[in-house]
C-alpha cells in the first residue's frame, strides 16, 4: 500500500502529490492511509496526529474531485477524530495543543466542502464558527457572504472587519489585506460583496471606497506598497545623527 510502512513518508508523498494536482493518486493513497490507521483501535498522539492530517486531504481531495458525498463523509470523520486527537494531547502533552491546526482552519475547510456541494447554510454554520473563534477573520466573513449572496446583512461584519484588518498592501503585482493573526485576503472578491451591498449600508461604500483609494495611492506612488511594513522600518531609523555633535 504505497509504503505504508512508513506513515510519514506516506503523507509526505500525499502532499506533494496534491500540490502536483495528481488527485487520484492522492485521493487512492489517502483513503488507504486513513482506512489502515483507524482500523487501529488504540492509537497514540503520534498516529492520531497523522490520522488527522490524512483526513485533511482526503477530505479536500474528494472535493476537488467533486465526490461531494464522500467529502462530506471525510469531512465528518475529521471533526469526530480532531476532538479525539484534542482529548489524546489534553491528557497526555497539553503543551502541543498550540501546535496543531487552528480549529477555525478545519471550520472553514469543512464549510467549503459543504459549500462546493451546494449546502450553503451548512456552509454558512461552519464559516460562522471560524469567525466567532477568531474575530476579524476575514476569510471566514467572505465566505458567509458568498455562500448567503452579496446582499446579506453579514456585509457589515465584513466591512467592519476589512476596517480592522489595516491599510492595503501590494504585494507580487496584487493587493491585499492582511490582519493581525488571521489570513491575507486578495481584494477583488472583498470589493465585490462591499460594492454589492453598498446602497444598504454606509459602512460598505466607506471601506469600498478607502480600498479603491488606498490602491490608487500606491501605484501613484503616494504611499508605500506595505504602510505598515515601511512604518515598522522607519522606527528603526535613528532619530539623531550622533556625529552632528563630535
Amino acid at each position: 500500500m504505497f509504503g505504508m510502512s512508513d506513515p510519514n513518508q506516506t503523507l509526505s508523498q500525499m502532499i506533494r502529490y496534491f500540490e502536483e494536482q495528481r488527485y487520484e493518486m492522492v485521493e487512492v493513497m489517502s483513503s488507504e492511509f486513513t482506512a489502515m490507521l483507524l482500523s487501529q483501535k488504540v492509537r497514540d498522539a503520534a498516529t492520531q496526529t497523522l490520522l488527522v492530517k490524512g483526513l485533511r486531504i482526503l477530505t479536500e481531495v474528494l472535493s476537488q474531485r467533486k465526490k461531494h458525498k464522500l467529502a462530506i463523509k471525510a469531512a465528518s470523520v475529521l471533526q469526530r477524530e480532531r476532538k479525539k486527537l484534542e482529548k489524546i494531547l489534553l491528557q497526555s502533552a497539553p503543551q502541543l495543543l498550540q501546535k496543531i491546526t487552528p480549529l477555525e482552519e478545519d471550520l472553514m475547510r469543512i464549510g467549503d466542502v459543504y459549500a462546493a456541494c451546494g449546502k450553503s447554510r451548512k456552509a454558512v454554520k461552519f464559516f460562522l464558527r471560524a469567525h466567532k473563534i477568531k474575530p476579524g477573520n476575514i476569510v471566514a466573513m467572505l465566505s458567509v457572504c458568498q455562500s448567503e449572496g452579496h446582499a446579506t446583512k453579514r456585509s457589515k461584519t465584513l466591512a467592519k472587519d476589512t476596517e480592522i484588518a489595516g491599510p492595503v498592501i501590494l504585494e507580487n503585482g496584487q493587493y491585499w489585506l492582511k490582519p493581525e493573526g488571521n489570513r491575507a485576503v486578495q481584494i477583488d472578491p472583498v470589493l465585490s460583496v462591499l460594492e454589492s451591498c453598498a446602497h444598504g449600508y454606509p459602512e460598505c461604500v466607506e471601506q469600498s471606497r478607502r480600498i479603491r483609494q488606498e490602491c490608487s495611492d500606491i501605484s501613484e506612488g503616494i504611499t508605500a506598497a506595505n504602510v505598515r511594513l515601511q512604518s515598522a522600518m522607519d522606527t528603526l531609523k535613528p532619530k539623531h545623527d550622533y556625529y552632528e555633535y563630535s
